[in-house]
């Protein structure tokens, strides 16, 4: 697995354009707009609009125009739905689409590098990527007593020092204290995390996602640049940051904005002269390996079905990644007769979707040999973001 080791930020008037980068390779690219943010983790005091019986869920105002909706099962402290009028602590889950409001929770999560800490939460848990039982229990016994509350160990969490995690768990608590000394001072609906300076920074988020292997952040603004390495400074950290202002663009690093074409094109070709067709539509997306063309490019083609799927199976999970396809998946590999073959690509393509932050679940071949898997959604696909932006929509 390949963790990211490079964020390069492009700054635009209307939005932050942030690329993940692992060892060259474009992983990812988060498109944050200054216009109209996301406000997803967000905690907000809001107020208790009306309750709906038939759906066991309610209906909050968070005082951004639209309510938020409230499902029992999201609900924390009380089996009992509270009177109409009572102030909640509640964070956003889902921004929603449309007409429709984010989706809340009050099971608030506050995320830091190592942990993430649920105050109405108990006990110590893990991610699913910790597997060993002697890594979780001494991570456990680390952690133990450090927090009231709920605690989940994050991937980064593995082989993290003691002092690193009571540090990440220290900082963790001082926010979520900010959070809470914010509530005790307003009237809802009120947006708390607005009113901590840093706690909407989407570079402070991503360094929290993958500071752990991150080496350098470049940005091609020269302020944020500056006020970041004061930061790093500040608290120690071995990160480098650039600030980018050389004769090309920010996105000619590791040909970032030639990798954004490619994620763009209904068409990607292999080193090996393979090509892999991405079809999305209304209902799932259709991926197509295509290895008729190999021979005619240069380089020595694949011979195998089994040798033309292992080199596509990474490249279909990066771009599944890369172009946030969400949904359901079939993908039509070159045919391959034998199961052993079968389980082979299945089990590299689940390896190289490991690293997918987003959850995803492989079903394997069907009988007419196709694989089906589905991704879960996690906002608009890469080109209806960019294309978006271009046009200045909200």
């Amino acid at each position: 697995m390949s963790r990211v080791d490079r964020l390069i930020c492009h700054v635009l008037p209307k939005a932050f354009l942030m690329a993940l980068v692992a060892e060259g390779r474009l992983v990812e690219l988060q498109i944050v707009r200054r216009d109209n943010p996301s406000r997803v983790e967000s905690v907000f005091l809001g107020r208790l609009e009306r309750v709906m019986p038939d759906l066991d869920a309610a209906f909050v105002d968070i005082g951004i125009g639209r309510s938020g909706f409230l499902r029992a099962e999201d609900r924390a402290g009380s089996d009992d739905w509270p009177p109409a009028g009572a102030p909640l602590m509640v964070q956003v889950r889902n921004d929603g689409d449309g007409e429709k409001g984010p989706r809340l929770s009050m099971n608030v999560a506050v995320t830091g590098r190592y942990v993430v800490y649920h105050p109405v939460g108990a006990g110590v848990s893990f991610s699913r990527r910790i597997e060993g039982e002697s890594e979780r229990d001494r991570l456990r016994g680390h952690v133990e007593g450090l927090l009231e509350g709920g605690i989940v160990l994050r991937t980064a969490a593995a082989g993290a020092a003691p002092d690193v995690l009571r540090i990440d768990a220290e900082q963790v608590m001082e926010r979520w204290e900010a959070i809470r000394r914010q509530a005790f001072g307003v009237r809802p609906p009120a947006d708390l995390s607005a009113r901590i300076p840093g706690e909407r920074d989407p570079i402070a988020r991503l360094l929290r996602d993958h500071g752990a292997s991150l080496e350098e952040v470049i940005l091609d603004e020269r302020a944020m640049a500056r006020a970041l390495q004061d930061e790093m400074d500040r608290l120690g950290e071995k990160i480098r940051v650039r600030w980018h202002n050389g004769a090309m663009p920010a996105f000619e690093i590791d040909d970032v904005a030639g990798q954004i074409d490619t994620a763009l094109a209904p068409r990607i070709v292999l080193e090996s002269g393979v090509e892999v067709l991405f079809e999305p539509g209304e209902t799932l997306c259709a991926v197509d390996v295509d290895s008729a063309a190999a021979g005619g490019r240069q380089g020595r083609a694949p011979r195998r079905p089994i040798d033309v799927n292992l080199e596509a199976a990474p490249a279909i999970a990066q771009q599944l990644r890369l172009r946030n396809i969400a949904g359901a998946v079939v993908i039509d590999f070159v045919t391959m007769r034998s199961t052993y073959d079968r389980d082979k690509v299945q089990a590299a393509l689940a390896e190289a979707m490991a690293d997918d932050p987003v959850p995803t679940q492989l079903y394997g071949f069907t009988r007419l040999g196709h694989f089906e898997l589905t991704r879960a959604r996690r906002g608009a696909t890469l080109a209806a973001q960019l294309e978006a932006l271009e046009k200045g929509d909200d």
